[in-house]
């Protein structure tokens, strides 16, 4: 019997290495998924914020590695790596907690979102990344050293490190970016690495007694962290703000006050994307003047069914079903979240209650593929999706533009809210829409949305696409193409380059 339990734990501390490879691995992919949610909310969810994560944490494990193999030469190694990655549980514990002035005087800077999602991801993830992988070369070099069969044990630790890797991803993008916030899910990843220490047992060996000392001084600090951490994540409160992560982003509300009136804003990826007035007679009626841009629709013929890509808090849907009584309305959001958080802090769910389901279709889908696949005509499509401030990249290629008109009734009309300049590289993005809507359209004008604004302001301006030849805006904005100005397709599609130059002519 003391035999058979001898072999178990035998057995078990021989796969303890590889436990603690698989944990921290697929600890450092989770921190990889969530780093982009902690940014977003300030630097939206562009290609340039996941380009620094990615960038900064391969950068860091790389560092990280090399370091490791340093300390492997050293006496003691898993004493040294234990200690360092009770730091790096510190350190990521207490980025939940410190995360908000930080990354909004970064913000504040404006130094593009290039620069500034960077120097975000050096603050909270180079160090911690760069501690995570010193632990890979440490382990190899004791196992491999110690292993009769070395090409085979170098493969067993190389499988471990990828298997970790794809859990962790799996783990965190599909499991707990859904089910928990990002302040709790730092916490998490803080207090996993301590038990991945205590695995390591870095101080067997070690016969200096203040390194006894310094390391469980270490300890007691990285699991108060640890705890506090979870505390503020699940009790602390910011700004009075309610923060929702889902399977797209973050999600934020928060109660404030405009022109002495009570609003509620919806903010995601940097951007306030929708709102609604607090006051019980307001609460269907427009707080962002360019949507009632979108009435313009019924200057071109009459409009009876029309179908809106993208949600949020429903704003605009809201504001048309309560006003329009013989009109009908298809929502297309794709995250089921945002519809589902309309209906319970924006009053979707009262102006389903006062005005019943007939006219209003609430659908969760992308809406290029839903246009693809239903079989229905709209005599207007509206287009007011973002991510952030930056226009969903598959909604404004030439493909896209062909699918909506094949889903507009004859002298229907497209309208689609862009941020953006006119002029100048701040308006590359908007030049390169209006090229390849004219690919499509026989007519492509823009109208001013806000009053006073100029053709260089970042700003709203409605683009309005149609065949119908009865009808042109008064007020319609002059814009000049060139050959510089490019048309957007499937295959060429840089919106994150195009929209960023906006900071250029600032």
């Amino acid at each position: 019997m003391k035999r058979s339990i001898a072999r178990i734990r035998e057995h078990f501390r021989n796969k303890i290495d590889y436990i603690i490879l698989f944990v921290l691995n697929s600890a450092e992919m989770i921190l990889e998924l969530v780093a982009a949610r902690l940014l977003s909310p300030y630097f939206g969810n562009s290609n340039f914020v996941w380009t620094a994560i990615i960038g900064i944490i391969l950068l860091a494990t790389s560092l990280g590695n090399v370091v490791g193999g340093k300390i492997a030469s050293w006496k003691n190694p898993k004493f040294w790596v234990g200690s360092i990655l009770l730091l790096a549980s510190i350190y990521i514990s207490f980025t939940p907690i410190i995360d908000a002035p930080i990354l909004q005087s970064i913000k504040d800077v404006e130094m593009g979102v290039q620069i500034s999602s960077i120097v975000g991801s050096i603050i909270f993830f180079l160090i911690p990344s760069i501690i995570l992988g010193t632990i890979t070369p440490v382990i190899m070099k004791e196992r491999i050293g110690n292993s009769k069969d070395k090409g085979k044990e170098s493969g067993r630790i190389t499988a471990t490190i990828a298997i970790g890797s794809l859990a962790g991803t799996f783990l965190g993008g599909f499991l707990l970016i859904p089910a928990l916030g990002t302040k709790l899910i730092f916490s998490l990843l803080g207090a996993i690495i301590i038990p991945a220490v205590i695995l390591l047992r870095p101080l067997r060996g070690v016969k200096i007694k203040k390194y006894k000392i310094s390391f469980t001084t270490i300890l007691f600090i990285a699991i108060m962290t640890s705890v506090i951490s979870v505390v503020v994540a699940n009790f602390g409160t910011k700004y009075d703000a309610i923060s929702i992560d889902t399977e797209y982003g973050r999600i934020i509300i928060e109660d404030g006050q405009s022109d002495g009136e009570d609003i509620r804003y919806y903010r995601q990826s940097g951007a306030y994307s929708s709102a609604t007035y607090l006051d019980e007679e307001r609460k269907f009626e427009l707080v962002f003047d360019y949507l009632k841009k979108y009435d313009m629709m019924f200057d071109y013929l009459d409009v009876k069914q029309v179908a809106m890509i993208g949600g949020a808090a429903y704003q605009y849907p809201k504001y048309f079903i309560s006003h329009y009584l013989d009109k009908k309305m298809d929502v297309i959001e794709i995250d089921p979240v945002s519809t589902e958080i309309a209906k319970k802090y924006f009053y979707l769910d009262d102006l389903i209650s006062t005005y019943g389901e007939e006219r209003l279709g609430l659908y969760n889908d992308d809406g290029r593929v839903f246009l693809s696949n239903i079989n229905k005509k709209y005599d207007a499509i509206l287009n007011d999706a973002f991510s952030g401030e930056v226009p969903v990249g598959i909604l404004a290629t030439l493909e896209a533009a062909e699918t909506i008109k094949q889903q507009l009734n004859p002298d229907g009309v497209y309208m689609s809210n862009i941020l953006s300049a006119i002029e100048g590289d701040g308006g590359r993005f908007l030049r390169a829409e209006i090229k390849t809507l004219k690919k499509v359209f026989k007519h492509v004008y823009v109208v001013q949305v806000n009053e006073g604004t100029t053709r260089k302001d970042f700003t709203n301006w409605m683009v309005i696409a149609t065949d119908n030849d009865k009808h042109q805006p008064e007020t319609i904005i002059e814009v000049d193409l060139s050959d510089d100005d490019i048309v957007l397709t499937d295959d060429y599609n840089p919106i994150d380059s195009l929209i960023s130059t906006r900071y250029h002519d600032n």
